[in-house]
């Protein structure tokens, strides 16, 4: 039997609704990620940082026999990006050399006295907390004063505070994913640099979603000179006080010095964070750094 055309009507009905619910839903457009690098930027130029503050460096490695820490007091004159380090860690002051080639004499009944001390290829280190490796939106040079009185003479002059004019891409972006944990969403981003990757540094960004502040990153060597520069960097920041700040930094590779031998897990630790609005108590008993420390790019 032929069916009714009403009959006919409700089948056809039937079919379209079944074939919207079958349908799916557009998939949402994935998030820019020149956007993404953008808004991480004006975050970072969002913060607030003290005029002054200290903090300790602290230096780690191990080589194939031993374990090395050197702990550099370090302050910071984050208006001027003046870094002053003292010259000799505290490993070296609490236990001085007993003469200045450090020969070792051996005693019956009292072992040896006038130890060679331990070698540290890495050496004196003047790094600034908040470096950003190419995250600010205006790129700060930093420099490492070479006394109490020289860092002090950078402070009465003019912070330059801005610059004018266009300013061209320095990287090329691009998503790599977004993850989602207990702490919300984060995006990766990956970065290659569209000139000069010696000093554009950044390679990979961990984001907050929410901030847009970094969590962590990837950059392609720490310092001014090898072998630091040599090797990849995993970046992780740490926010204080209204401001973003470097936690820690690990060597994603071992470390090559030569002859001074190959040094694993070499870590550079930010530790006693204090800021300081005047400079009261940052005031410590440096003296002449008349070497040249590894510094910021």
């Amino acid at each position: 039997m032929r069916a009714s055309g009403f009959c006919q009507w409700i089948a056809i009905a039937a079919m379209s609704v079944t074939s919207i619910a079958a349908t799916p839903a557009p998939s949402p457009a994935a998030p820019d990620p020149e956007a993404i690098f953008a808004n991480v930027r004006q975050a970072w130029s969002a913060g607030a940082y003290p005029r002054f503050g200290s903090y300790a460096t602290i230096v780690e490695f191990h080589t194939e026999t031993k374990h090395l820490k050197r702990t550099w007091d370090t302050i910071e004159d984050f208006r001027h990006a003046v870094v002053l380090s003292r010259k000799f860690s505290r490993e070296e002051v609490a236990s001085p050399p007993d003469a200045p080639r450090g020969i070792n004499v051996a005693v019956p009944f009292f072992g040896t006295l006038n130890k060679v001390q331990e070698v540290d290829p890495v050496g004196h280190v003047a790094f600034a907390v908040d470096q950003d490796y190419g995250i600010a939106p205006a790129q700060r040079r930093y420099t490492a004063a070479v006394s109490a009185a020289d860092f002090a003479a950078v402070g009465r002059t003019l912070p330059i505070i801005g610059r004018t004019g266009v300013k061209a891409r320095d990287y090329d972006v691009r998503l790599i994913e977004t993850l989602d944990d207990e702490h919300g969403r984060e995006y990766h981003l990956g970065l290659t640099p569209l000139r000069d990757p010696a000093k554009y540094r950044l390679r990979e960004l961990w984001v907050d979603a929410k901030t847009w502040l970094p969590e962590e990153a990837i950059v392609s060597g720490i310092g001014n000179r090898p072998p630091l520069t040599t090797v990849p960097w995993r970046i992780e920041y740490r926010q204080a006080e209204g401001g973003t700040y470097i936690a820690r930094e690990t060597a994603l590779g071992d470390v090559d010095y030569g002859a001074a031998g190959m040094l694993h897990w070499l870590t550079v630790s930010f530790e006693e964070l204090a800021p300081s609005a005047s400079g009261t108590g940052l005031k410590f008993a440096f003296g002449i750094s008349d070497d040249k420390p590894q510094t910021d790019p």
